[in-house]
């Protein structure tokens, strides 16, 4: 049965390949387009590549229902037929986009299954969490497929063999969590001193690196170390520890500087550099006193250590004794842990206080009544629990202990359809459980706690003024982080910030600390407008950011210094406020070597406007930069918008895209292109980043951002482009809106869904546009409630 239920998810979760909708075109379109369509977009070159006489009309296919839904907005916009050529009058016009939008709506119903949507790696991390109350980071689980830019909906979380099979072992990895091994692991608490250092035989480890690349003291060693560090120094005395979590303490103070010395921390194998090798953190250490930087870490694997790294200094490998510039003294440090609790509480709270050398076939029973209906965040029918304790009884009937017993009937609970997909029931409404269930996975990215599950117990969950109340408690717990995280990551693109790295020869500049402030800045940009309810406006054209000391200088901004963000007002004359000039969204929508206004364009119409453009036709190839400085993409691009079927496309795109062509692909201002050609002349001391870095790039042509928009209306700076942008708040309400159903209700956003986005947009408007408004919106609307 319950493979059956697998088959079933997977076939429902398969492309529609119906039979056609319609034979013919309906009668109600063919005098319009024979009249004011055909003439134009028609033969062997129609007008803008769009022929609509070899357009089909079975709009069970979605790209041909895309063409006709483009057919319908330009229609429905005025755009078509051009002011130029005879124009129908407005009651002819919205005969036609009534009955296109009617034949649009009716096949989109028939399209749309209903598709049972399976947890996303993420959502399956933070679910086990919370079901056994463990910490676990669960490995082997694959990646998701993105669907309309979001790994939730449900299209692209089919279950293949590959992924059952690492379901499986998933599964041992948070038993493992959760009942522990047999004894307690060992507590650590590990003093020492740089100084104290020996390797595996007890001998000195850093003796010979003793006024080369460190200093000796009366308290410890001074460290000038920012790139190159010698694995000698990690082991902290040999410490190996086992996996868990660690509290650590050191003891530190810059030395030769007059204002704080940044400091970072890697834990896990940082001797060999595996893939458990994770950033701690960075921390300001203020110069002349001694100072105690406290840190809580967890190691995932066993064998893990600690390594302390300057930054920002310039290294030293042989005379630290009389070397002049900044460093950190090191003096005394502490490792203590692991500080996990034992027994497990996942454990405790699965068996309470069970004997199990004693413990049955009854208390197998009683366990699984208590946990199914958490685990599959439903009431569970009096028989449900059978099949599972069957399994437990096999296992017994097979010599096994209670508790390897009672690990075969939790691993197939684990491995349930019941558990691993949201099955949201109902006709016209979904369930209350299910309501609770995609409230939380909305914006926690988890299962419902006891709160909404009482709520949806007693039917209370649908009322207006609980939904209310439950959404502001939600958004306050510190869950709601993992709603930035996931739909500010995939909406702005901000999982991508690792997927190009910069081109050191052109942006030397470019490092760890930075990237991590680029995404640091967005999310807290992101909380603070959550948070305040303030207006999405604040998303394209704001007066403040979010910043520390690094990120400060990248953007030329005074007055902020360390590491610890702050919200900050930008400057008059600044060129930032707003997403599109953040560093984080400037890096995913380049490539690390040059900018492309076409891949920005294109990205701010899907992203901020909600307005995708098609894919280019396959006979145009793509523009190739050119690498020895000599031409601008403007120029390149002028040429490419000579083609016919380019033209009409590059219109809409390109102008945003220039608009933020001042600046690089790491999101620093600019007024010239970098360029590697040796016919450029070098920059000067003001041109130049701070780096120590060798600057082998040169300066090449000028930048022209100025661009003129579809409507006439002129960019000569992005100031003028962010005002643009904020005069249509409407628009911005709307994508959001689109882009958080998508991720809330884990299905694509059609035509037929239209109507519930402009009253969510209504209702947006009468609070100002504020970003919690909108939330309370969407959950507030039939649709949020709908199958």
């Amino acid at each position: 049965m319950k493979l059956q239920m697998i088959i079933v998810a997977v076939v429902a979760a398969l492309p529609y390949t119906g039979a056609s909708l319609r034979a013919e075109t309906p009668a109600e379109w063919t005098g319009f387009t024979e009249a004011h369509c055909v003439g134009c977009h028609s033969g062997e070159s129609p007008e803008g590549g769009f022929s609509i006489d070899r357009l089909d009309v079975d709009l069970a296919g979605e790209e041909t229902a895309r063409r006709w839904i483009r057919v319908h907005d330009r229609v429905a916009a005025g755009e078509m037929p051009p002011a130029d050529e005879p124009r129908p009058d407005s009651a002819e016009s919205a005969a036609f986009t009534a009955a296109l939008a009617k034949e649009l709506v009716a096949a989109e119903s028939r399209r749309r299954d209903v598709v049972l949507r399976r947890l996303n790696r993420h959502e399956y991390q933070n679910t086990v969490r919370d079901l056994f109350q463990i910490q676990i980071t669960v490995n082997g689980l694959p990646d998701d497929a993105s669907t309309d830019g979001f790994d939730t909906v449900g299209e692209g979380l089919a279950v293949s063999a590959e992924a059952m099979a690492a379901y499986l072992e998933a599964a041992d990895q948070v038993l493992d969590a959760v009942f522990g091994g047999g004894a307690p692991p060992e507590r650590i608490r590990h003093e020492t001193n740089l100084l104290e250092q020996v390797d595996w035989r007890g001998r000195p480890q850093l003796d010979k690196q003793i006024g080369k690349m460190f200093r000796r003291t009366d308290d410890g060693l001074v460290i000038f170390q920012s790139g190159y560090c010698p694995t000698n120094l990690v082991n902290f005395a040999r410490l190996r520890a086992p996996a868990g979590t660690y509290r650590g303490t050191m003891r530190v103070r810059a030395v030769q500087s007059d204002k704080p010395v940044t400091l970072r921390i890697y834990g896990g194998d940082t001797i060999v550099n595996r893939s458990e090798r994770h950033l701690v953190g960075y921390y300001d250490v203020s110069p002349g006193q001694w100072t105690t930087i406290e840190f809580t870490d967890r190691l995932v694997e066993d064998g893990g250590t600690f390594q302390p790294k300057c930054y920002g200094t310039r290294d030293t490998r042989k005379d630290a004794d009389t070397w002049p510039e900044p460093g950190i003294e090191i003096g005394d440090i502490v490792i203590e842990g692991p500080l996990d609790e034992w027994p497990p509480p996942g454990r405790a709270q699965l068996l309470g206080d069970l004997d199990l050398e004693t413990a049955g076939r009854d208390d197998a029973r009683e366990i699984l009544q208590r946990l199914l209906p958490r685990a599959f965040r439903r009431p569970i029918e009096p028989t449900e629990a059978d099949a599972y304790l069957q399994l437990f009884s096999s296992a017994v009937a097979d010599g096994r202990t209670f508790e390897s017993a009672l690990r075969v009937s939790l691993k197939a609970v684990l491995c349930s359809p019941d558990f691993l997909f949201l099955n949201e029931p109902g006709t016209s409404q979904i369930s209350p459980h299910a309501l609770a269930a995609r409230l939380s996975y909305f914006l926690w990215s988890t299962m419902p706690d006891d709160e909404l599950t009482d709520l949806a117990d007693d039917g209370a969950l649908r009322q207006g003024d609980v939904l209310v109340q439950q959404v502001e408690r939600m958004l306050a717990s510190p869950r709601a982080s993992a709603f930035i995280k996931n739909f500010a990551g995939q909406w702005l693109d901000l999982r991508e910030i690792n997927f190009t790295e910069p081109d050191a020869n052109l942006y030397p500049e470019f490092d760890e600390l930075l990237r991590l402030s680029m995404v640091e800045e967005t999310e807290r940009f992101f909380d603070e407008i959550l948070d305040n309810d303030l207006s999405l406006v604040n998303f394209v054209d704001s007066q403040f950011s979010f910043l520390n000391g690094r990120l400060a200088s990248h953007y030329g901004i005074e007055g902020v210094e360390g590491q610890a963000f702050r919200k900050v007002q930008l400057p008059p004359d600044s060129p930032r406020g707003g997403l599109l000039t953040q560093a984080s969204v400037l890096k995913v929508t380049a490539n690390g070597t040059y900018t492309s206004p076409v891949l920005r364009g294109a990205w701010i119409l899907e992203n901020i406007l909600g307005q995708p453009t098609p894919p280019p036709p396959d006979n145009v190839g793509s523009i190739e930069p050119d690498i020895r400085g000599a031409t601008t993409i403007g120029e390149q691009l002028a040429k490419h918008r000579d083609i016919e079927s380019c033209a009409a496309c590059h219109r809409q795109i390109d102008p945003p895209g220039f608009a933020l062509e001042c600046f690089d692909p790491i999101g620093g201002y600019r007024d010239a292109y970098r360029t590697m050609s040796p016919d450029a002349r070098r920059p000067n001391r003001k041109q130049a980043p701070f780096t120590y870095a060798w600057v082998r790039y040169r300066i090449g042509l000028p930048v022209d951002a100025t661009a003129v928009m579809p409507d006439g209306q002129t960019i000569h700076h992005v100031d003028d482009f962010k005002r643009i942008l904020a005069a249509n708040p409407d628009q911005l309400a709307r994508n959001l809106a689109g882009k958080l159903m998508t991720y809330a209700l884990g299905r694509k956003i059609g035509f037929a869904d239209r109507r519930s986005v402009e009253d969510i947009v209504g209702q947006t408007r009468r609070q100002d546009y504020g970003f919690r408004s909108l939330i309370h919106a969407i959950v507030q609307h039939p649709t949020f409630q709908e199958p």
